[in-house]
């Protein structure tokens, strides 16, 4: 946990990427809200490269240093992102966004209420999203599943809507317009499917300095999927860190300096490197999880799923 001396420089960048309506603001995003329905309906989930958010709800955050979106829930669907990182604590038996102990201003069912206007509007789309319990309960006398099955699932069209059991060897046609829960690092492995991806996710680093083992990490697990002798069918890869002087934003999508012999080099941010390195190879069910996702790097991913080649593959 830092201590609130190291946690000031990020509290400071935070304000300054507020006042500077840094953080993505102003971007056109192009319209993917339905590109799945442009493809078939027998190919299998786990040949799939997909865009998720890390902390997908923390864009109406009351503290800057807590957010890692400024997109809302259904501006994320249309612009093409498809999973969805839902950190939920238990409040009078009803779950709440949070991030830590920062409550996001938003409840569960106001996300789920989002996801299901945008499914009936373009149902040929399905979206995943990976349940994890945030913080601590509070004056909650049911567990994580039976809050989210009680209030959420039963409530919001059950079975036609939420997909608590499923694979990545699924075919598209089989959950078209639904909901796959899978869980995530806290809760939910009672209730949701779990998934058996192999994960990437550094998300602490001690200093900006650790910015080049960040990106080594997610070299490493692309690198993993053609090169691994035993290939998992599900590899999950974030693109978030924070850490040092530097916040999710400054990470995912400002220039930095590193040092390689003597010599200092400009690099771009982490998303700006992962729009260049990303290759979808078409095997496996592929999902990158980013802050503050650009256009960019949201068209690189989605339209990988059209012509998964990587002839163009750029070894950073």
């Amino acid at each position: 946990m830092k201590t609130k001396f190291e946690a000031l420089p990020i509290v400071i960048l935070g304000i300054l990427c507020g006042f500077a309506g840094a953080c993505n603001s102003g971007q056109t995003f192009q319209n993917h809200k339905n590109f799945f329905s442009r493809l078939p309906g027998a190919q299998k989930l786990n040949t799939l490269a997909l865009i998720g958010t890390h902390d997908s709800a923390t864009y109406k955050s009351p503290l800057l240093i807590a957010q890692t979106q400024t997109l809302t829930i259904t501006e994320q669907l249309h612009a093409g992102i498809r999973v969805f990182d839902m950190r939920v604590r238990r409040i009078d038996n009803v779950f709440t966004m949070h991030h830590d102990l920062i409550y996001l201003k938003l409840r569960f069912g106001n996300i789920i209420n989002d996801v299901k206007n945008f499914l009936e509007s373009y149902p040929h789309e399905l979206v995943i999203m990976f349940m994890q319990e945030e913080y601590v309960a509070e004056n909650s006398n049911m567990n994580e599943c039976e809050i989210l099955l009680n209030k959420y699932i039963l409530q919001n069209g059950g079975e036609n809507l939420f997909v608590q059991n499923w694979s990545v060897e699924d075919t598209i046609e089989k959950h078209r317009g639904k909901i796959l829960l899978a869980s995530s690092h806290r809760g939910f492995r009672q209730c949701t499917t779990n998934l058996p991806c192999r994960e990437q996710n550094k998300w602490e680093l001690s200093s900006s300095f650790q910015r080049p083992e960040k990106w080594k990490a997610i070299k490493d697990l692309q690198y993993a999927i053609i090169d691994s002798v035993i290939r998992n069918l599900c590899y999950i890869n974030y693109l978030s860190a924070h850490g040092g002087v530097l916040g999710p934003y400054e990470i995912a999508n400002h220039d930095s300096y590193e040092s390689i012999i003597n010599e200092r080099f400009r690099v771009p941010g982490i998303n700006q490197r992962m729009q260049k390195f990303f290759c979808n190879y078409g095997t496996v069910l592929y999902i990158v999880m980013a802050d503050y996702p650009t256009t960019e790097l949201i068209d690189v991913i989605v339209n990988s799923n059209f012509s998964p080649s990587c002839e163009d593959y750029y070894y950073d």
